[in-house]
């Protein structure tokens, strides 16, 4: 893992700015501003805030955006920008929408820089949002994946394997696109059952291609699932994956969307399991977290407070596991890569 292993004694910063309040899909797009605002009211509140440290973000320069994202591709963006034009119905695009993408992403990096420079746990509460985004095209609100972005980034200085966790509700298939034939980052994805749910991919049997075979594993959790299922994917896969693999870079796509109360999916986790879904990578090394999804205010400003704690320090016990089918057919299908 990056230097210091003990990540919570090393402090935790969080990579925010105002300025990501700017970018505003529209009236009534579940993407709002006023996501981070509910999550950074809540930080305040409870008193977490003072306890980091605050980091401003920085523009990503065009190359190191060309590191994971194809070059047609931005040009087109930046195009559709400049007219407004939409990518698709659930992505729309302003005039400042690249500007604040690439903002987003520099976000990502310098969140990346202080996990591997000063060994600390990071959260970057950044918008808009980007692991549906992948070489070739945006969608689902992203239009710049942030974390694969810092997943190359930190492999250009050096960092040989990295372990991509994602947590948001719905399969991360721009994550999963860019690194599906790459065996130096393990993808491992927990979200809903994509058979009657965005984005419609992300099943057991994608387990990537060609060098990279065997190092795409999704976990798509039933609808209804909750941190009882959720703690026996977590123990079950992750936690056997992670030691065979040992990573040198942990980045967790933190979404809040899986959260019981979320109006966009049918998943039943708590509040307080975001918390010990984060204890469990942080307990492990510095780690570096960037914001996915999640749109309910409340359900996700608690859930972000718990991830902190756990940053800071706090230990969350998991709750008694209980196996979900689909855990079986994960072990059944990675078998021939992985030992469970």
């Amino acid at each position: 893992m990056a230097k210091n292993q003990r990540g919570a004694e090393a402090g935790v910063a969080v990579v925010y700015s105002e300025d990501f309040l700017r970018h505003d899909p529209g009236p009534h797009h579940p993407e709002s501003p006023q996501r981070l605002e509910a999550i950074v009211a809540a930080l305040r509140k409870s008193g977490l805030w003072q306890n980091l440290t605050l980091l401003q973000p920085r523009m990503a320069e065009e190359k190191e955006i060309l590191m994971v994202h194809e070059r047609p591709y931005l040009e087109l963006l930046k195009r559709l920008c400049e007219r407004e034009v939409p990518l698709d119905s659930d992505t729309p695009t302003r005039r400042r929408t690249y500007e604040f993408s690439l903002l987003a992403a520099g976000g990502a990096l310098v969140g990346a820089k202080e996990v591997l420079e000063e060994g600390r746990n990071c959260f970057c509460l950044v918008r808009p949002p980007g692991h549906h985004a992948s070489r070739r095209r945006g969608a689902g609100f992203c239009y710049l994946n942030n974390a694969a972005i810092a997943a190359a980034w930190v492999r250009e200085r050096g960092v040989r394997r990295v372990l991509i966790l994602d947590l948001d509700a719905h399969c991360g298939d721009g994550t999963e696109e860019i690194f599906y034939s790459d065996p130096d980052v393990l993808y491992i994805s927990l979200h809903q059952d994509p058979s009657a749910f965005y984005p419609g991919t992300g099943f057991v049997w994608q387990v990537g291609e060609g060098e990279g075979e065997g190092y795409t594993v999704n976990v798509p959790m039933p609808p209804g699932s909750g941190d009882a299922e959720y703690a026996a994917a977590l123990q079950e896969v992750f936690e056997p994956l992670y030691a065979q693999f040992k990573p040198e870079m942990l980045i967790v796509s933190m979404g809040f969307d899986a959260h019981r109360e979320d109006p966009l999916t049918s998943l039943q986790l708590s509040s307080t399991s975001f918390g010990w879904l984060a204890w469990a990578v942080v307990r492990k090394g510095p780690a570096l977290f960037v914001l996915e999804g999640g749109y309910n205010l409340k359900g996700m400003a608690e859930g972000a407070c718990n991830v902190f704690r756990a940053m800071l320090g706090e230990e969350f016990e998991m709750p008694q596991p209980k196996r979900p089918a689909v855990i079986e057919e994960v072990k059944r299908t990675l078998g021939e890569y992985w030992r469970f």
